[in-house]
């Protein structure tokens, strides 16, 4: 026998079996991993495998010619499998999602529509010219005529194709990249052939690649980006209170990444403009700009800053007397209101008119809008701090940074106890549920009282003690019965 003849024998008796066999063993592997792999393996053995042992038989043992119209049907058949096999390897080696799995490659959505492409037309051309013998040579000049055509008419969707490749290999940004285009900015939600897509939480915007190739592209890449606001105060505030206080607006917003700084951005004719610097994801910046912008009507309140704006006021000037250097400003007076205010508490009852009088030329209205901290855990207080208007609420954070409760903020309630030990920082942080305004009075004011005043001296550790009870609590600490007591088991609030 000849030893050709053997060795296809062989093949086909032995290594066709033997090697579907092993492709079975792997795409079950494969299918319990869950791997896309194994659907290509299995349709290569069930699809490829047979009409190309069907081939090598007419061919070799039968020796049928491979211009017979049953071998040409036969190998078309095969070239159709190698078709529907090849893009099932495609999918299962090439993938645009962002998170592969194992043997997987992550390439652009236009790349793998390209590489499908590829396949599909190669295969099909070898079907058409070599199988069938099909001359595509007689067709060149109307092809040619035709092809001109086609390309005028669709020179905008060619325009596009080629951009995409073009942009395929530039790489200006991949998908889940954070990009401006032309003053439009957006997340890459997907890029094909023709187009890109890019969303935001306000629209969803999809750019040909003939425009996109055309346009300025800023890429800040995919997580959190640097933004800013600004605000304008007059020259009589001085920059560096202005800057302190523009700093605390950062504190306590989730959205925020990061913290950033507040800086002169520039002098004008009315009035400094100061930026307010901060890292946040695009995505959450409209509703964390929103936020920072509605707490600075609530700063300016706090600190009697001034927002100048375009106003017509007709002051009455001596001019014997000369134009004064600084136009007056009108302030609030709201002494005689906090003079009376403090009065109504009983906390302060032990308190003669001139500590009270005291007390209220120093002590200040503070504004709080929603959601705002009016002290934090872990930072020194200012001052003790009196509910004067709306509610708020006292926490603290857990080992695992959850909220513990430690005490609803009503009207008339005392907060920020701490203040009268130097050094010390809050146990809580305090917010407001609601446009809040406090009675703030300063920590020098407080100790003053309390080393003259014995009486309003207890009252201020009977609550101290009664809140750390409330602390513990919140933490999970169990009460040590040796612990001191409220005398009445009350907890300490003022009232009016």
């Amino acid at each position: 026998m000849d030893k050709s003849l053997l060795g296809w024998l062989l093949l086909l008796g032995l290594g066709f079996p033997l090697f579907g066999i092993l492709l079975d063993e792997a795409a079950s592997r494969l299918e319990r991993k869950q791997h896309p792999l194994a659907v290509a393996l299995r349709q290569v053995r069930e699809y490829v495998l047979p009409p190309l042992a069907a081939i090598l038989v007419m061919r070799q043992l039968l020796s049928i010619a491979g211009k017979d119209s049953w071998a040409r049907f036969v190998e078309t058949l095969t070239w159709v499998a190698v078709i529907v096999a090849g893009l099932s390897l495609i999918n299962a080696l090439l993938t645009t999602k962002k998170q592969p799995i194992k043997w997987q490659i992550h390439v652009p959505s236009l790349f793998f529509q390209v590489a499908r492409g590829v396949v599909i037309l190669g295969i099909g051309y070898h079907i058409l010219n070599g199988v069938w013998s099909i001359n595509f040579t007689g067709l060149g000049s109307s092809v040619g005529i035709a092809s001109a055509v086609i390309a005028l008419a669709l020179q905008d969707t060619l325009s596009n194709l080629v951009s995409g490749l073009l942009l395929l290999f530039a790489k200006p940004f991949i998908t889940g990249d954070w990009v401006e285009l032309d003053g439009k900015q957006g997340r890459v939600l997907e890029q094909n052939w023709w187009s890109v897509t890019i969303g935001s939480p306000a629209m969803k915007l999809n750019v040909p690649n003939g425009v996109l190739s055309k346009a300025k592209i800023i890429n800040y890449g995919q997580g959190a980006i640097w933004k800013n606001i600004s605000a304008s105060f007059s020259y009589d505030d001085s920059p560096n209170e202005v800057i302190a206080a523009l700093s605390s607006l950062l504190e306590g917003i989730d959205g925020i990444e990061e913290e950033g700084f507040a800086a002169v951005s520039s002098y004008g004719d009315s009035s400094i403009t100061y930026d307010i610097s901060y890292k946040v994801l695009p995505e959450k910046n409209f509703g964390v700009s929103g936020e920072l912008k509605s707490r600075l009507y609530y700063l300016t309140k706090r600190y009697g800053f001034t927002m100048p704006y375009p106003i017509s006021v007709q002051y009455k000037v001596d001019a014997k007397l000369g134009i004064p250097s600084r136009i007056p400003q009108v302030a609030e007076n709201r002494q005689q209101e906090l003079v009376t205010y403090l009065r109504s508490l009983p906390y302060f009852l032990t308190l003669n008119d001139n500590q009270i009088e005291k007390l209220a030329q120093r002590a200040r209205f503070k504004a709080y809008g929603k959601n705002e901290l009016i002290i934090q855990e872990g930072k020194e207080d200012e001052g003790l701090y009196i509910i004067f208007k709306g509610a708020g609420q006292a926490y603290l954070k857990d080992e695992q940074g959850n909220r513990q409760i430690v005490d609803e903020l009503e009207l008339n309630e005392v907060f920020g106890e701490m203040a009268i030990f130097p050094g010390e920082v809050s146990p809580v942080t305090a917010i407001a549920n609601e446009d809040v305004e406090v009675v703030m009075i300063p920590t020098d004011e407080v100790i003053e009282i309390i080393e003259s005043n014995n009486k309003f001296a207890l009252e201020i550790l009977e609550y101290i003690e009664e809140r750390k009870k409330m602390v513990r609590l919140a933490k999970g600490i169990k009460e040590d019965v040796n612990l001191p007591n409220n005398k009445n088991g009350r907890r300490v609030q003022v009232g009016r």
